[in-house]
């Protein structure tokens, strides 16, 4: 009788009293306000400028500043691919010298990349619509042209690590290969427009610099500027590389 009664205890401490549905017992309550937490969790992770408010870059191509049109900076729609511009596009011609923003060590340097056929992007971009969205291997391989990427530790953005993508190159500096520790504007390549249609079709047109910042964190990846409104977000990225 005893064991029956202990069973019957232990019962009702995991799923509520007899009867009662286990939808409801505390078990159940429990898993639904880890969830709860874990999307609570993700809401932080949203881009917030006082992250960088003591962040102090220097331009990638000397002289040539941020721009003001929204669908150069961050968070454009890119509908010809089904996404979203992530970085800066600098109004930068064929061959400007491109430098490094920041103290740094080369984690990509795409001096062998080979600029795919035009009929193969397109197909690729069809396949980003069909999706919804650019798949990373497409934005990665494809789009970004000649590209490199430099990793700046923990320092330079506190409590995150931080890279810098360098994208659309003409040419890469000989010493640019991965390990390579590269200073604060030390020249890296010069701009293009490799990954683009026109270089595709052997023309020099619409060349500039397209930058970004990823800021790492758990397992969060934000980009510098992540879901914020024009002006605020010139005025932040003018004040950075002022």
């Amino acid at each position: 009788m005893k064991i029956i009664i202990l069973f019957i205890l232990l019962f009702q401490s995991a799923y509520g009293q007899i009867g009662e549905s286990p939808k409801n017992s505390p078990l159940s309550v429990l898993t639904v306000i880890n969830k709860e937490f874990v999307i609570a969790k993700e809401e932080i992770f949203e881009f917030n400028p006082i992250w960088v408010d003591s962040l102090k870059l220097i331009l990638p191509c000397a002289g040539i500043k941020v721009p003001k049109r929204t669908m150069r900076l961050p968070n454009a729609p890119r509908k010809y691919r089904s996404g979203t511009h992530r970085g800066i596009d600098f109004f930068a011609n064929w061959g400007t010298p491109v430098r490094a923003v920041a103290d740094g060590i080369v984690v990509r340097s795409d001096h062998n990349f080979n600029e795919v056929p035009a009929g193969f992007r397109e197909n690729m971009l069809d396949v980003s619509a069909q999706v919804g969205h650019t798949p990373s291997d497409i934005f990665n391989s494809i789009l970004l042209g000649k590209a490199v990427f430099l990793d700046h530790g923990f320092d330079l953005v506190p409590g995150f690590r931080a890279i810098t993508i360098y994208a659309h190159l003409s040419h890469i500096d000989d010493p640019i290969i991965p390990g390579y520790k590269i200073n604060a504007g030390e020249l890296i390549g010069n701009s293009g427009n490799t990954g683009m249609r026109e270089s595709t079709l052997g023309s020099r047109a619409g060349s500039h610099l397209h930058w970004e910042m990823i800021l790492h964190k758990d397992n969060h990846e934000i980009y510098l500027g992540r879901n914020m409104p024009n002006p605020e977000l010139y005025n932040m990225l003018n004040s950075i590389f002022n």
